[in-house]
This record gives C-alpha cells, sequence and structure tokens, in this order.
C-alpha cells in the first residue's frame, strides 16, 4: 500500500527534530557557560579591563561593579597588570558607571595616572570593541559572563587576553540564577552575531589612548 503524504506528520517531525537541536545547542551553552566559572589569570598582561555593570541609586555600586573593580585593584596590586581600563555606560539612576569604578579604585589605593577610560563600553561587544588588539588583557567580570566575553573577544580577534573571575565580597547574588540562564541564551545570540544584523557596518578599531 502506497503511502500519502501528510502534512501535519511532516510539521510534527519537523517540530520534533527542531526541538532536538534547540535543546542540544542550549546544552552545549549551558555547559560552556560552566567551563569559565573557575577562570582565573596568572600571566602578566598590559592591561586590565573592568566590565561595566549597574550602579544603584545614591551612586553607589552594585554588587557586582564593586567586586570587579575590586578585583582589578587585586590585579594591579599584585603586579600583573600595569594598567587598568574601566569600560560602562551611563547609569540610570546617578552618575557614570565609569566614574563610579574611579572612586572605588582611587579609595582603594589605586594611581589615578594607571586609569584609562572607556565611557562608550555600553555592552559586552563595545567594550572588546574599544579595545587596541595589538596589547594584552585580563578581562575581569563575574564567573558567568566570563563566556561570553571569551566567545566575543576572539571575534574581535583579541590574541593576548585571559579572562578572570571577581571574588564574591557579598556572597552570591540572589538574581544569579536569572544572570546565569541570560549569559546561556546571549551566548548563542552572540554566536550567531544577531546583535549585528542592524548594527553600523564599520566600527572604529579602537577609541582608547594608551601610554
Amino acid at each position: 500500500m502506497k503511502k500519502t503524504f501528510s502534512l501535519w506528520r511532516f510539521f510534527t517531525r519537523m517540530i520534533l527534530w527542531g526541538s532536538v537541536v534547540a535543546a542540544f545547542v542550549f546544552a552545549v551553552s549551558f555547559f560552556w557557560v560552566l567551563h569559565f566559572y573557575d577562570s582565573a589569570a596568572d600571566t602578566s598582561r598590559d592591561c586590565g579591563v573592568v566590565f561595566g555593570a549597574a550602579v544603584w541609586r545614591d551612586d553607589i555600586p552594585s554588587h557586582a561593579l564593586l567586586d570587579r573593580t575590586l578585583e582589578a585593584a587585586n590585579i594591579y596590586k599584585s603586579g600583573r597588570v600595569s594598567c587598568i581600563i574601566l569600560s560602562g555606560g551611563a547609569s540610570t539612576y546617578g552618575a557614570h558607571e565609569v566614574d563610579v569604578m574611579q572612586k572605588i579604585l582611587l579609595e582603594n589605593g589605586i594611581p589615578q595616572k594607571v586609569l584609562v577610560y572607556d565611557k562608550g563600553g555600553v555592552n559586552t561587544r563595545a567594550t572588546l570593541q574599544n579595545l587596541d588588539p595589538t596589547k594584552s588583557y585580563v578581562l575581569i567580570s563575574n564567573d558567568f559572563h566570563l563566556a561570553r566575553i571569551n566567545l566575543l573577544a576572539k571575534k574581535r580577534s583579541l590574541t593576548h587576553f585571559d579572562v578572570h573571575a571577581s571574588t564574591y565580597k557579598h556572597g552570591r547574588y540572589p538574581k544569579e540564577p536569572y544572570f546565569f540562564y541570560r549569559e546561556v541564551i546571549a551566548n548563542i545570540y552572540y554566536f550567531l552575531d544577531l546583535d549585528t544584523y542592524n548594527a553600523p557596518k564599520k566600527i572604529p578599531s579602537s577609541v582608547l589612548n594608551y601610554k
């Protein structure tokens, strides 16, 4: 008996296989994010780079911003970098993220002359686009953020860099499950370059001035 084509069966199978592929991609991204959780830089690089995070009301740094910035201070004091790049965007509630990071570092004994400011680092890709690819870096952020930083740093053609997880000074964050799964989705999104479809075709190679 000759089988007849069933449009319903075809779409059912397409949905099934699509679900299997989506689950596989999600699982790969899930474990890829986890892979970077224990990342720590133990080499000397030109500069440390602090990725911006939220500033709360009254110019109080969020725990994420404070943790990242204090980690940069520790790396500088250990002699592994000779400058610190502060990269972030405008705050919703008050001072610019970069200005808040600067205040933290100055209060912790970091000389102002070693600080470099990138107020155009409005997201992870922008921060990396603004770096000079001929120099080397320790890229500092929370552990759940490092997989995306590593991915976009390679897309930026940075060849000499380490990703480094900041220490949690106030314990793990209550919203960390949300942050983690956001990164799982973001890694897929950025791997496929979906954020660049409507972006300007030409992006400046570097906007920072180094001494």
